[in-house]
């Protein structure tokens, strides 16, 4: 059975492409751009893992803790163009990865949150 993964990120161009690849190593991905569009996800899609922009536009860093009051035990990555000011600002996120990010690199750090599960 497929993992399934929730990506959040407001550029759709990153958007497409981390769906495309994801989706291509098996997962089964739903994308959101905005907070509010991944609220709605997270009403209808039960994610093993989340995928977010750190800064998204409107809310910033809002959204991983939004994620930890709905679903504590859910693995979240956070994609951000500043690494260090991400984890300063979001601590709760299981992990941070610097943009741009290979997407071999990515898939793996993937894998390795799922398999803690």
């Amino acid at each position: 059975m497929p993992r399934n993964i929730l990506v959040v990120e407001d550029s759709f161009e990153i958007n497409a492409l981390l769906l495309r690849v994801l989706s291509g190593a098996g997962f089964e991905v739903r994308g959101a751009s905005s907070n509010l569009e991944a609220m709605e996800a997270l009403r209808t899609f039960e994610p093993d893992l989340v995928i977010t922009d750190c800064f998204l536009g409107g809310a910033g860093p809002l959204f991983v803790p939004v994620i930890r009051e709905f679903r504590k035990r859910v693995p979240i990555l956070v994609l951000s163009g500043d690494p260090i000011k991400a984890k300063r600002l979001l601590p709760d996120a299981d992990e941070v990865v610097g943009k741009p990010v290979a997407l071999q690199e990515l898939i793996q750090k993937v894998v390795d949150l799922l398999d803690s599960l």
